[in-house]
């Protein structure tokens, strides 16, 4: 019994670390669904992807935003007929000619893309999804998993009792469909734990909006973790009985600029405490290829790049650790088929 507090006493401090709960103001279940690494653009740009995300990273930022794909694979009609007129031609390809001629989007695309993050603390971060065109909507399906290893455990007497390791993992089917001015994602979410020998498993869901308010402002917003669960499977003196989280509210705006230069605001909101969390982002197209991003996520600082090679985009993040003031290092690659 000692053994079983002093591993959740452990791992309640991991969970923190990763879903940037102040020690002060912790106390979700579930928490390793939220600590957002998940592609690098993202998590250089001050957390603000429910508003920003626009790829496959959107299965877990905001399924909304899964809906950007068909216009990023090929440009419509309209956008080609601005480019036309402005002169700016180079990112017309034969492939959006022929769809300008057919008035018709390709009937099939593929999105994928993954991401993986060294946290302080010797803790880990992975996301991995996959997304394509279905029905008139886009279909997604992802994996977003943590890990921390070497737990220490201890007595109620302070004494070293061994170690442990801590696995989280949130799986993600998700489904977005858009309008002329709005798109709306839901994600369905098998959820799975492992706290040194005991292991937990549950279930929720994920909505998400975005919604184009003027060509230059985009507004979004997410709710994560609606009706989530966990349920004690093989956990000794547990009780037998599920223990449900309290969802995350963010919202988040988003004003671009035909210079460039994109700018995001954000702003979250965990039921179970009593504060709100803000997010400010940056990102800048440097050159036609390279994007630099930078941000605050509360009163943490991030940066980071993208370079984008045809249809690849490859990402690095830099982000302080608000627990032991350390670094975060995120990188991401995302493939348009």
């Amino acid at each position: 019994m000692k053994r079983i507090y002093s591993v959740l006493n452990a791992v309640l401090l991991v969970c923190s670390a990763v879903s940037f709960l102040s020690a002060e103001n912790a106390g979700s279940r579930g928490s390793f669904t939220r600590g957002g690494w998940a592609g690098a653009r993202y998590a250089a740009s001050g957390m603000t992807g429910e508003v920003m995300a626009d790829d496959v990273f959107a299965i877990y930022w905001n399924p909304a935003g899964l809906t950007e794909l068909k216009a990023k694979k090929l440009l419509t009609e309209k956008q080609i007929t601005e480019k036309a007129k402005s002169g700016d031609i180079g990112d017309i390809t034969e492939e959006d000619l022929l769809n300008f001629s057919e008035s018709n989007y390709k009937k099939l695309f593929f999105d994928v893309g993954a991401s993986y993050t060294r946290l302080a603390v010797e803790r880990d971060a992975a996301f991995a999804g996959c997304a394509f065109n279905l029905f008139g909507g886009v279909f997604g399906m992802g994996l977003y998993s943590i890990v921390s290893s070497g737990i220490e455990t201890r007595d109620d007497s302070g004494n070293l009792t061994g170690e442990e390791d801590y696995v989280g993992s949130s799986g993600f089917i998700s489904y977005a469909i858009d309008s002329d001015i709005f798109s709306i994602g839901f994600s369905f979410k098998p959820l799975y734990e492992k706290i040194g020998q005991s292991t937990y498993a549950g279930a929720g869901a994920d909505v998400g909006i975005q919604v184009s308010v003027l060509p230059f402002l985009k507004a979004g917003i997410m709710a994560r973790d609606l009706g989530s669960f966990l349920k004690p499977l093989d956990a000794e003196n547990s009780e037998d009985r599920y223990d449900f989280f309290k969802p995350q509210v963010r919202t988040g705006l988003l004003f671009s600029t035909d210079s460039g230069i994109k700018f995001s605001l954000s702003g979250s909101k965990k039921l179970e405490q009593t504060g709100f969390g803000f997010g400010i982002g940056v990102e800048y197209d440097l050159v036609r290829n390279i994007s630099l991003n930078a941000g605050l996520d509360d009163s943490y600082f991030s940066t980071g790049a993208v370079i984008r090679l045809m249809r690849i985009d490859v990402a690095y993040a830099l982000t302080f650790d608000r627990i032991d003031y350390g670094y975060n290092n995120t990188v991401s690659v995302e493939i348009l088929f």
